[in-house]
């Protein structure tokens, strides 16, 4: 017994490394023969953005009236796919770092001094103006926002001024420059359980009597306070409504989402019909300067997956009551992301399967967190955004690619449905879209790790279950390597212009005898046509 369990591993670390380098092998795939029971609906809003908010002029633009046009046209491309625009989170650490000064235009932020470690800190105060959230309105028509306010300082004044300045802009007298842009959650609080003393802060700022129930108690005597300047309303009514939460899921299970449910967060009648969604953040791991960097390990397929049912194992009580569960804040590596991973190819594999998974699991949102020049970001948003690569203009890093990917595998249907398609290798993983019963296409990953010698290794995927009538085609996520920063592209197309644009000609090949190849550090999609 000892000898076989010794020679499957053995087989099993061989094959995530594609048999030998430079070698193709066969494999296949059993695509369902029916649509799972278990398969999930798709947003269209599943890939989403959350932007720290000290730097929101950067993203939007400096004035109102004066639009960030590179940003917008990448977020264009995306919801050119769905349909839908992409959902934007505003606020992060800064949202409870930030006060109201209406002497201002836009914002006043003080900042601490870059280190070699954190080469791109957050501010530590932010003064918001009076034109700070009618920058929303620089985005495309149709951006959906969720808007953080602060709840660390537990400044019941301070947290309604900026509920009164978050109202006047969308639903009251300034309303005109937001009208086309839509206020659709307000999130009182980022990381609440990091605010009192616990296992990762044995200082925290209120103690050990902040607990989950203390936290309840409070964020609901806000919720009431903030209801009285911001008119929100029930699921499906088309007002905004509130969103507790925002767990870092690093202080489970001492702080999960059935605390606030067991602690009466749905009990004031008043509120319950306005809170629809509960929302947590999940990374995979920290940043350490330290790291000996391993390429391979942040797509491996059982670490994302180790790590998704860690992070989350909480949503289940959440749907249970009635809500959506979304992760407000995700990323590779928290406090801004791992160099060497959370900026190459990898991360491009990485953000797709991450996403897919969280849908195929019942998550409604994933919003990766972009900061200016983070090392993890999808985009970075002007000219001075320094993330170590060197480039001296507004770019996009791989993961943007995942988010192409991601909203077209979604489509424009509104009625598309995801669940994951078993493999026997864990270098690949797949996932069925459905529409209408109809497997309609499946997108697959293939992680194997290729730095740049020797023959690019890859897998010939075999479609088991396909008619051989059944017409095929097929988009490929190509690059030169695993470690590649850039020269990514999307079926034959490049986003990585100065204008956002996509450059060259979309590239689609037929699929013949249910048979096609995939690189490693590759994805494809695959669209079924009728018979």
């Amino acid at each position: 017994m000892h000898r076989q369990v010794v020679q499957a591993l053995l087989f099993s670390s061989l094959a995530s490394h594609g048999l030998a380098a430079g070698n193709s092998f066969d494999l296949k795939l059993h695509l369902p023969s029916e649509k799972p029971a278990w398969a999930e609906k798709l947003s269209p809003h599943l890939a989403g953005f959350s932007i720290e908010m000290d730097r929101w002029p950067d993203w939007a633009g400096q004035r109102v009236g004066k639009p960030n046009e590179y940003f917008n046209q990448l977020l264009r491309n995306l919801g050119e796919r769905t349909g839908h625009m992409p959902f934007l989170r505003v606020g992060a650490n800064s949202e409870d770092r930030s006060t109201v000064d209406l002497g201002i235009e836009i914002l006043n932020s003080t900042f601490p001094e870059p280190t070699k470690e954190v080469p791109n800190p957050e501010a530590d105060h932010n003064y918001i103006g009076r034109d700070f959230y009618a920058l929303s309105g620089n985005l495309p028509a149709g951006t959906p926002f969720m808007w953080g306010i602060n709840l660390k300082y537990l400044n019941k004044t301070e947290t309604v001024a900026q509920a009164r300045l978050l109202a006047e802009t969308f639903q009251g007298e300034r309303a005109r420059l937001t009208k086309h842009v839509k206020l659709v959650n307000v999130e009182i609080g980022n990381e609440p359980d990091f605010y009192g003393t616990s296992r990762m802060f044995p200082k925290g700022t209120y103690g050990l009597e902040w607990d989950v129930f203390n936290y309840t108690t409070t964020w609901l005597e806000f919720a009431r306070a903030i209801s009285k300047e911001i008119d929100f309303g029930c699921g499906g009514s088309g007002k905004p409504t509130l969103l507790p939460g925002a767990f870092t899921t690093f202080v489970a299970p001492e702080w999960t989402p059935a605390g606030p449910l067991v602690a009466g967060l749905l009990d004031d009648a008043g509120l319950k019909c306005k809170i629809t969604q509960f929302s947590e953040h999940s990374y995979s791991g920290v940043f350490d300067p330290r790291r000996v960097v391993r390429p391979g390990e942040l797509m491996d397929k059982i670490s994302v997956r180790a790590n998704f049912t860690t992070r989350t194992s909480q949503r289940s009580a959440v749907r249970a009551s009635g809500l959506k569960y979304l992760l407000a804040e995700t990323n590779s590596y928290a406090n801004h992301g791992q160099p060497g991973l959370s900026n190459t190819v990898e991360s491009a594999l990485w953000a797709a399967d991450w996403m897919l998974l969280a849908a195929s699991s019942g998550v409604e949102r994933v919003h990766f967190h972009q900061g200016k020049g983070f090392r993890y970001n999808a985009i970075q948003p002007t000219k001075d955004s320094e993330d170590g690569l060197n480039i001296a203009h507004p770019h996009i890093l791989p993961s943007y690619y995942a988010m192409l990917i991601v909203n077209e595998v979604i489509g424009k249907s509104g009625h598309s449905y995801v669940a994951e398609i078993p493999t026997s290798n864990i270098t690949l993983t797949a996932y069925g879209i459905w529409e209408k019963q109809q497997l309609a296409r499946v997108v697959v990953l293939n992680t194997q790790v290729y730095l740049g010698e020797g023959e690019k290794p890859s897998i010939n995927v075999n479609l088991a279950g396909l008619d051989t009538d059944t017409p095929a085609t097929l988009k490929l996520l190509r690059s030169e390597k695993t470690t590649a920063h850039t020269g990514l592209t999307w079926a034959g197309q490049s986003f990585e212009t100065l204008s956002g644009s996509p450059e060259g000609d979309v590239k689609i090949e037929k699929v013949t005898g249910g048979r096609f190849n995939l690189p490693a550090s590759s994805i494809a999609l695959l669209t079924f046509g009728k018979k």
